[in-house]
């Protein structure tokens, strides 16, 4: 759990959060309403895995390295100006069910 793949199990569990647009064997598309709740809780002060764990995932199937990139990439966009300039919502991946 939480390292490599995620198993269909841990897809079927992810699926159920609001904050999942979509979720691949190794990839998580996060929805634009979470990203800005991320980024508002982080610059409260509050730890990337508290946020996550408080947004309902749970942490071990997401792994704290998944949840570090996750982080890092969206403090970055936010930096630059960008973070949710990629419209999540909108993303389909061909395999998605949800």
């Amino acid at each position: 759990m939480g390292r490599g793949n995620i198993t269909p199990a841990e897809r079927e569990t992810l699926k159920k959060n609001q904050y999942v647009v979509d979720v691949t064997g190794n990839r998580i598309v996060y929805s634009n309403e979470f990203k800005k709740h991320f980024m508002s809780e982080y610059l409260d002060g509050k730890k990337p895995t508290a946020i996550f764990r408080e947004a309902g995932f749970d942490t071990a199937i997401l792994g704290s390295k998944r949840i570090e990139r996750a982080a890092a990439r969206w403090k970055e966009s936010y930096a630059a100006g960008s973070l949710c300039k990629y419209d999540a919502e909108r993303y389909v991946h061909k395999g998605n069910t949800k």
